[in-house]
């Protein structure tokens, strides 16, 4: 009686693991849908060209560190102090929290006119900087 017991709770229990992993399943329908959509926006022409990396730049002592936020994308170069900023959020490609130093260095980025002004002397040539 006990091993008639046992195989019946061995048999639900397999028939219930293999429930979850079979009705878990998506269908091929809801995995093209979201691809089809991808390759739409990827497609999408550049109409906008890139400012140069800049050349000249010299980020004061203790706020190389500072975070800032990149939007990856083909048109933008700038980089942003405030995620809120309003040119920020019209980002089509991905946000970034990049440190200072990496925003300019790896990705070639100026500051922002509306949220990173206090940056803007970073890229000034004429200014006199102290070392301290």
């Amino acid at each position: 009686m006990k091993n008639r017991f046992a195989i019946k709770h061995k048999a639900f229990g397999l028939a219930i693991v293999a429930a979850l992993l079979f009705g878990c399943q998506p269908t091929e329908q809801q995995q093209e849908t979201p691809t089809i959509g991808m390759e739409q926006t990827i497609q999408e022409p550049d109409t906008v060209q890139r400012r140069p990396a800049p050349k000249f730049y010299v980020i004061a002592p203790g706020t190389e560190r500072t975070r800032v936020w990149v939007c990856d994308d083909n048109r933008s170069d700038i980089f942003h102090v405030d995620n809120k900023c309003e040119l920020l959020l019209n980002c089509t490609g991905v946000f970034k929290n990049v440190s200072l130093q990496r925003a300019i260095e790896d990705y070639g980025r100026y500051n922002c006119d509306k949220c990173s002004q206090r940056f803007a002397d970073v890229f000034d040539i004429n200014k006199v900087r102290y070392d301290f």
